[in-house]
């Protein structure tokens, strides 16, 4: 028996898990058929082990795992095949997260929308990421900043809290007034506030909009990726960072 098994990253806010769960709720409500359920790679529960157990005991001897990260990175490329590991009575399909997709921009669009952003005039707009050691991710991000340029017909510029180019350097160097800042995240919370006070002590115009959490649009996304797996590797074939 086949089953679907979609992992996040988890906070340590639980209000923010919360809103994690009641979205794949609304996943699972879109196609009820099979076995399916979620689990975080940390900071909450089902752990990944936890989520795997509960496939097996309802019979399950295939896993799709689906990884809802918005890039590849360490997290995605090593430590959840690692935590899948040790379960030689399971085949583990390993899916892409949710990576470079028209879906994306459309969401940052509409996070710009929320904030005020009309398009009638030129604006300079900040997409900031969490930052990896892996160059997909990079490579991906910057992706997306060129499609969210394109579709937005502003300048994007890419910057990130963990690793350079900084974002607080780079809000320093932008010579507008009035400049969009879009965090790329799933989970809102630590990041996005650590974000609002310290541009809130630069001088300037920054406006913070919502990052991307998990919108509803996101669905058909996952079903596409969860369709992916179905025609890709095994978790055993995935190759590490």
């Amino acid at each position: 028996m086949k089953a679907v098994m979609y992992i996040a990253h988890g906070s340590r806010r639980q209000a923010a898990n919360d809103t994690f769960i009641s979205f794949i709720e609304k996943v699972t409500e879109q196609s009820p058929s099979g076995i399916k359920t979620y689990g975080f790679l940390e900071h909450a529960e089902p752990s990944i082990q936890q989520a795997i157990a509960t496939c097996i005991q309802q019979g399950a001897s295939e896993i799709t795992v689906v990884p809802i990260f918005l890039l590849p990175g360490i997290h995605a490329n090593i430590d959840i095949p690692t935590e899948c590991q040790g379960y030689p009575e399971v085949v583990f399909h390993y899916g892409k997260p949710l990576g470079v997709d028209e879906i994306m921009v459309d969401i940052l669009v509409s996070r710009l929308k929320e904030s005020g952003f009309s398009g009638l005039e030129d604006k300079t707009i900040l997409l900031v990421g969490h930052g990896s050691r892996l160059q997909e991710a990079t490579s991906e991000f910057l992706m997306i900043a060129s499609g969210l340029a394109v579709q937005t017909k502003c300048t994007v510029h890419s910057a990130f809290v963990t690793t350079a180019p900084y974002y607080l350097e780079a809000a320093t160097k932008l010579p507008e007034q009035r400049i969009y800042i879009l965090p790329y995240f799933l989970f809102s919370g630590g990041y996005t506030v650590k974000i609002k006070n310290e541009l809130a002590k630069l001088s300037g115009e920054f406006l913070v909009c919502d990052p991307v959490g998990f919108d509803e649009k996101l669905i058909p996304l996952l079903e596409k990726r969860a369709t992916e797996v179905e025609h890709g590797r095994k978790l055993s074939d995935y190759g590490t960072a």
